[in-house]
């Protein structure tokens, strides 16, 4: 047994640095694949967040004044029907796209929703000022007008908002 002991001291010293170098060498293994899917994951992020700017430029796009009427006027409707279609739609549209908040700051969503609730209380004052059995043209004529001011604004801000934030975090 004696005989053994020179031998047994390098043996484990050995397999103790062995050992340590495994574990660091493990430990440095998990650190890359950790930040390897980091960044798999903000890629992915990325991507999401410019498909966000670019369905809510296009809700912004389809839900402006003069857009959404155009758009959606069809034949022998009448004020109150064409208002409720136009409700509808704008409804329909922007719950089609909520989940895009997740991927955008909140002045940004704020401005969005600004402007669509700009153009819900555009069409419904517009609305109150005409016979509801009247002819949809004149509810569209009349959306159209008064679309010049104020609701614009809200769109075009909203826009500008996306665009700026986009341009902040990508670059121009």
């Amino acid at each position: 047994m004696k005989e053994l002991a020179p031998y047994f001291l390098p043996v484990l010293c050995t397999m103790a640095f062995a050992i340590v170098l495994t574990i660091l060498f493990l430990r440095q293994e998990n650190k890359k694949r950790r930040h390897e899917l980091r960044l798999k994951e903000s890629l992915e992020l990325m991507r999401l967040r410019f498909q966000a700017y670019e369905r809510l430029i296009l809700l912004m796009e389809r839900l402006k004044p003069e857009a959404l009427v155009l758009r959606e006027q069809k034949r022998g409707l009448t004020t109150l029907q064409f208002q409720t279609l136009l409700l509808k739609i704008i409804r329909q549209e922007f719950d089609h796209n909520i989940a895009m908040q997740l991927y955008v700051d909140d002045k940004t969503w704020t401005r969005v929703k600004a402007a669509k609730e700009a153009l819900v209380k555009l069409i419904n004052t517009t609305a109150t000022g005409i016979a509801n059995n009247a002819s949809a043209l004149e509810l569209s004529r009349q959306i159209i007008e008064g679309a010049g001011g104020e609701t614009i604004l809200y769109f075009n801000n909203a826009i500008a908002a996306i665009r700026e934030e986009m341009n902040k975090l990508y670059g121009k």
